[in-house]
């Protein structure tokens, strides 16, 4: 069930204005995403170039009840190794962690929490993976697909690499987020 609710920024966050937000199976959700961070802009150069991804394209999504999604998808450069989308959303790591996702470990990236988990179904079960690292208001996830027959990386797990790339991306995270 969703249901809007009117909120007040508290004076930290810079005064009184109201903001928009969803509950969520008794969790808040925020209207948007959380501002300060855009994978598209903020990931160093140097964190793509290591991990050899080109070929950016905005990714931008919205499901039905107000989760929203935004930020950019790479693929490994050459063809032979996984894709990934690094995108800052609402769900927050508690939200995703009530979804009871198969394999669903926690822990500490940049001293933040988050979780992977593997979201898809199916035989290959273990080619996706999604680690939600916590900000305020939501959470950066780090989707990583990586197949079998991939010939750089097929023979990695995918929540390896994901959490990899999720510490070198968290750094880029400001502190104020």
């Amino acid at each position: 069930m969703i249901v809007a609710v009117g909120s007040c920024a508290s004076a930290e966050d810079g005064g009184m204005n109201p903001t928009s937000t969803l509950s969520v199976n008794g969790h808040e959700l925020a209207k948007d995403v959380p501002a300060g961070f855009d994978p598209c802009r903020d990931i160093p150069e140097q964190v793509l170039a290591e991990e050899r991804l080109g070929h950016q394209e905005p990714d931008i999504t919205e499901a039905p009840g107000g989760v929203v999604w935004k930020g950019c998808d790479w693929v490994y450069k050459g063809g032979g190794g996984y894709s990934t989308s690094v995108r800052v959303t609402n769900l927050t790591v508690e939200m995703v962690r009530d979804k009871n996702f198969q394999d669903a470990q926690e822990f500490t990236i940049g001293g933040r929490g988050a979780i992977s988990t593997r979201q898809f179904d199916g035989p290959h079960v273990n080619e996706v993976c999604d680690i939600n690292v916590a900000v305020r208001g939501g959470s950066v996830e780090v989707n990583v697909v990586n197949p079998p027959s991939r010939r750089d990386t097929g023979h990695l797990d995918s929540c390896q690499i994901a959490r990899s790339l999720a510490e070198k991306i968290a750094p880029s995270i400001p502190e104020s987020l």
